[in-house]
Order: structure tokens, then C-alpha cells, then sequence
């Protein structure tokens, strides 16, 4: 049995609807990024025109390829295969101008974030970038928990062993709903004397009572974080009024301690009248030299015992 086939259809006489068909099929642009997903689309094209042929089939994909994508192809576009050419081409473009696998576990364990995209976008493109390679479902939980905001992340970390991957990823677009800038700002912003409130968002009732949670622990993190503030302070008062500030202890070495300010020695300085050696210069040794090189003004005169004496 024939294929049918709208192209070989509308050369024949009087046949107008399929030649419509035929000539309005348009497939769009090849995308290198997925290109399992670009064939998608082109064979569900395929499907709704009736194209089974392989060489017609082949005819529509190379009149489609952007110059870059073609030439990677140029092999079986200047010489096509004479069996299976549409199959052919299919699987060197997928294998020519897609992203490895390597390539592809790379991104997924390094380079990929949730960026402005929901937490459920986000998982779907993980598992893209999965592909048909395998990985342990709790490794791929972990991984698509780090990519999530630390305040959603605790949320959700008293119920990630208990629930799917994808469940945690609708908890977290809730999550990030309720919690979203500008639900903040329309809160704040409304005035106080109205009497009419919104109804708040329809969420779980775990994200609620987790949020909840996450309220008191935060709570409670404030309030011992003010206590340890307050007891560092009680003890830097203690300390302080029981060791009041001590005069600098007095180097023992003559050699090391400095003048003080009068430019007396160590000596002196030290042991001031009581001092026994003296190292120049020094007021001190220059003061008494004064006093006794400077002739006393006094007369002694003899006392009554003295006098006796005589």
C-alpha cells in the first residue's frame, strides 16, 4: 500500500486540499538545544499532513536547517542516503549538533540556578538535562534543594525524606508565592483603618504550619542572640570595675626602658633619692651636683651645751 503523501497528492488533477496542506507546511527554526524536542514538533506536523515518506519527510527537515546547522549535515544533504534518509538524518543531527551528555550532567551538577524561573521549571529543566542517563532520586532531592533560596530551603528540609521530588518543588512555588516582594509590599502598603482584607493565597496547610515554624525558631534565635549580646556586656562591666587601670609596669633593664619626661635615668627614675648608681645624662645627678657645689648661706654658731663644753 501506498504512502500518502500530500506532496505526491497535489501533482494529481482536480486534487486541491491536500496540495494546501502540502504547500502550507512550514516547520520551525532547528533548535540545537533540544533537538528531541524540535523533532517532537516536526513529526507531530508530519502526523496531522499525513507525510510517511521518508525522502518527503527528509525534503522538509534540510529546507528547514539554518546555514550553520546544515553545515554540519552537508554530507547527507550533498548525498543522501538511499534507505531510511529521514532516520538517518534525525540521528547525525542529534548526535552533530546537540549538547553531550557529559556536557549536559556538567550544567546539571554545576552550572544550572533557578534564576526568575518557578522551582517546578526548574526540577523539569534538571531532568532535561538528565536525559536517559540515571541518578539516584535523593541525589537529584539534594541537588534541586541547593538551588533554592535559604528561607525555602528550611521550609522544606523537616519534610524533604518524606515526600517526592516533585511535591517539595510545588511546596516551593507556594513557598515563594506567599513570600514573594510584592505580596510583602501590598501588605505593607495597605492602609490600616480599612476594614476589608484580601483573602490570603490558598496554600497547604504543611507550608503554613512549617512557615509557622520557621517564625518561632527565628524568634527564639533573636532572643538568645540579644542574651549572649547581654551577657558579653555584663562581663566587660565586671572586668572593668574590678581591674581598674594599671600603671605600666616598669621595665627591668636599664637598657630597654626609656628617659622619662624630666630626663632623669633609670636609676633615678626608679628608685628616685634612694637610688645608689646614676647613668648620664641625668637631672637627677645634675640637680644634686647643683645643690652641693652651691656654698650654704647659713652660719652655725655653737650651742649652749657647746659652749659648756669649752
Amino acid at each position: 500500500m501506498p504512502d500518502s503523501d500530500p506532496a505526491a497528492a497535489a501533482t494529481a488533477p482536480g486534487s486541491t486540499g491536500p496540495a494546501v496542506t502540502a504547500f502550507g507546511l512550514k516547520l520551525p527554526p532547528y533548535w540545537p538545544g533540544d533537538p528531541a524536542l524540535w523533532f517532537a514538533q516536526v513529526e507531530a506536523q508530519f502526523l496531522t499532513r499525513a507525510i510517511t515518506r521518508q525522502e518527503t519527510k527528509f525534503a522538509h527537515v534540510i529546507s528547514s536547517l539554518q546555514p550553520e546547522v546544515a553545515q554540519e549535515v552537508r554530507d547527507f544533504i550533498i548525498a543522501p542516503p538511499a534507505k531510511d534518509r529521514y532516520d538517518k538524518l534525525k540521528s547525525e543531527l542529534v548526535k552533530r549538533t546537540g549538547v553531550s551528555e557529559q556536557k549536559r550532567i556538567h550544567q546539571l551538577l554545576n552550572a544550572e540556578e533557578l534564576g526568575d524561573r518557578k522551582p517546578t521549571q526548574l526540577l523539569r529543566r534538571m531532568r532535561q538535562l538528565l536525559g536517559e542517563s540515571t541518578l539516584e532520586e535523593g541525589i537529584l532531592k539534594q541537588l534541586f534543594l541547593q538551588r533554592l533560596p535559604n528561607n525555602v530551603r528550611i521550609i522544606l528540609a523537616s519534610s524533604s525524606d518524606s515526600v517526592s521530588i516533585e511535591q517539595l518543588a510545588e511546596l516551593a512555588d507556594r513557598i515563594l508565592e506567599i513570600s514573594s516582594p510584592f505580596s510583602l509590599s501590598a501588605v505593607e502598603c495597605t492602609p490600616a483603618s480599612t476594614t476589608v482584607s484580601s483573602s490570603p493565597p490558598q496554600v497547604s496547610a504543611e507550608v503554613q504550619q512549617l512557615s509557622r515554624q520557621v517564625t518561632q525558631l527565628t524568634a527564639q534565635v533573636q532572643a538568645l542572640t540579644s542574651s549572649l549580646q547581654e551577657d558579653r556586656r555584663s562581663r566587660s562591666q565586671h572586668r572593668d570595675a574590678s581591674h581598674p587601670p594599671r600603671r605600666p609596669s616598669r621595665s627591668k633593664s636599664p637598657r630597654r626602658q626609656q628617659h622619662h619626661q624630666g630626663a632623669e635615668c633609670w636609676y633615678h627614675w626608679t628608685y628616685g633619692d634612694r637610688a645608689r648608681k646614676c647613668v648620664s645624662p641625668c637631672s637627677s645627678s645634675r640637680r644634686h651636683s647643683t645643690s652641693h657645689s652651691t656654698p650654704s648661706t647659713s652660719q652655725s654658731y655653737p650651742q649652749g651645751n657647746d659652749l659648756a663644753k669649752e
